[in-house]
């Protein structure tokens, strides 16, 4: 390695503060709201519920989804009903919200050769409410549920629609005039004995006067696949992982947004470091745009990297390693008559069912002597070494290691949805936020050093609001148990405006957000906009008041 730089955590923190808190100083925004948590609702289950979450105006309700072990494949309405701007006095233990009866979707969709295998997500529009459900297996057909909602919130089965493999997301259009549905297709959990790997897709059911057809219309990748008809048009950069896979095969669609005018969808492809844009009006997939790669050799891009050195969280930039943004959750918005995308760059890897797994530790790989001089320091435990990447990626003809990758950016980023050009990414930021947040008796805490060597606070999720006349994008962070607020009203120049954090000890409180729902004011039972987020860890649902 030609240099590493070493950016200790004080000055990289004071650098962040200064972009959140003054480095604009010729922008003349309003002073930016603030958010409060002033709702919450935990059964002391933890995991299993409220992993997503979706709003219902006529009720004033939030729906989340339950799949735990004596409750698989449901979902549960907390009314939001009588909800005052107060905030919560015991934020960390309290509960104020009411629940109601917990609807098993399994008991509606169940049989004719269908086993419902678990509800991965949930969206509602006016009165209509769709369930995203994995089959049992998994690697079978899952389906979407339709439910109508009265103005009590009580939920009444309509019918169920077939889609792809594992339903993972999915999203009505703004105008409800139709569902996109982002079916992962993830290989078999028993993968290395079975090989079934099943293709990705995109469904799209339309919907009329409130009623869903019968059936989907599902697009999948095989046009892409080597030597058809539009395998050309494949871009060299979007990451085809598994030896021996099709390209339809490999391509895993994870999340959906889309546009303002409801004529395109734009799917994460989170394995892929991609999104695919897919035409609604003419449902067709036009595009496959790739993410790139995060330069780690910058200073504006340092990472902690390590879990075993002292003092903890040293954000470090070193030339050669390379971020996969590799996002999962996605948003969009429009600008000025532009529209855009904003990404949530967590990094995933397929570990859990491919074996051999596609990652490794720094540490035992062979580095090119050439790219990486001081190879030995590098790879030791308190640099690099424990650094998982992508083990496929970087080599030259002789096998050694020009290149690193790791998975995922630690970071958000916007692109012009029309271009796919990425004009903002928000460097080591939240990383640097995250840590500063800490209270100094957590630093080492094992749940928050082990995810250095990782993908760090894992940027999960991603919802765009409007409060008063700015924009505001809320990004969830898993593993920081946190979510960070910026205005995004000048996509090119994000600010930083707050943290949000229920928790003390990464113990109790709200733990990994993973959905985030935001409702406007105009909907809202207290006058103000609100933010529902979701905890999959504690199971837990936070109402936030932004005023």
């Amino acid at each position: 390695m030609k240099s590493t730089r070493q950016f200790l955590f004080r000055s990289l923190l004071a650098a962040a503060l200064m972009s959140a808190f003054g480095a604009h100083a010729g922008d003349s925004a309003p002073p930016a709201p603030q958010a409060q948590l002033i709702g919450r609702f935990a059964d002391g289950v933890s995991a299993g519920t409220a992993e997503i979450v979706a709003f219902h105006a006529a009720s004033r309700s939030a729906f989340i989804t339950v799949d735990r072990r004596n409750q698989p494949s449901s979902f549960q309405r907390v009314s939001l009903r009588g909800l005052s701007s107060s905030a919560l006095a015991n934020p960390v233990q309290a509960s104020n919200l009411t629940s109601g009866a917990i609807t098993s979707v399994a008991s509606h969709v169940n049989g004719n050769g269908f086993s419902a295998g678990g509800v991965q997500s949930l969206d509602i529009a006016g009165d209509l409410l769709a369930i995203a459900v994995q089959a049992s297996p998994k690697t079978d057909p899952g389906l979407v549920a339709f439910y109508r909602l009265d103005a009590q919130g009580n939920a009444s089965f309509l019918k169920k629609v077939n889609v792809g493999s594992l339903p993972d997301g999915l999203k009505f259009s703004p105008d409800g005039s139709q569902l996109v549905v982002a079916n992962e297709g993830e290989l078999s959990a028993t993968f290395a004995t079975d090989g079934i790997d099943p293709v990705g897709s995109i469904s799209i059911i339309p919907v009329k006067q409130g009623m869903p057809a019968d059936q989907a219309v599902t697009l999948d990748f095989s046009d892409f696949n080597a030597g058809a008809k539009r395998s050309i048009e494949l871009p060299a950069a979007v990451r085809i992982g598994r030896i021996g896979a099709s390209v339809a095969q490999d391509l895993e669609p994870e999340y959906v947004s889309i546009s303002a005018d409801s004529s395109r969808a734009y799917v994460t492809l989170q394995e892929n470091n991609a999104v695919a844009v897919v035409n609604l009006r003419q449902p067709h997939i036009e595009r496959l745009l790739p993410m790139g790669v995060k330069d780690h050799g910058l200073a504006r891009n340092a990472l902690a990297a390590s879990d075993q050195v002292e003092p903890p969280f040293q954000l470090k930039s070193y030339n050669q390693l390379f971020g996969l943004y590799m996002p999962d959750g996605i948003a969009t918005f429009r600008v000025n008559g532009s529209e855009y995308f904003i990404t949530a760059n967590e990094g995933d890897d397929r570990d859990d069912f491919q074996k051999p797994g596609e990652t490794a530790r720094v540490r035992s790989l062979a580095l090119d002597a050439a790219a990486f001089p001081d190879a030995a320091a590098l790879q030791a435990n308190h640099e690099l070494g424990r650094l998982n990447v992508f083990n496929t990626m970087g080599r030259n003809s002789q096998g050694q290691y020009e290149k690193l990758h790791t998975l995922g950016g630690r970071s958000f980023s916007i692109h012009n949805a029309r271009t796919g050009a990425q004009v903002y990414e928000s460097g080591s930021e939240l990383e640097s936020l995250a840590y500063s947040k800490l209270d100094a008796s957590l630093l080492g805490h094992a749940q928050v050093k082990g995810r250095l060597d990782n993908k760090g606070p894992e940027p999960e999720s991603v919802v765009v609001g409007q409060v008063g006349s700015r924009l505001y994008a809320f990004v969830g962070l898993e593993r920081a148990s946190a979510i960070a607020i910026y205005d995004v009203s000048k996509p090119t120049a994000p600010r930083f405006v707050q943290w949000l954090q229920n928790s003390t000890d990464l113990t109790h409180g709200d733990l990994s957000p993973e959905g985030l729902a935001f409702v406007p004011a105009a909907h809202s039972p207290t006058g103000n906009a609100l933010l529902l987020a979701g905890y999959e860890v504690s199971g837990s649902l936070a109402v936030y008041e932004i005023r």
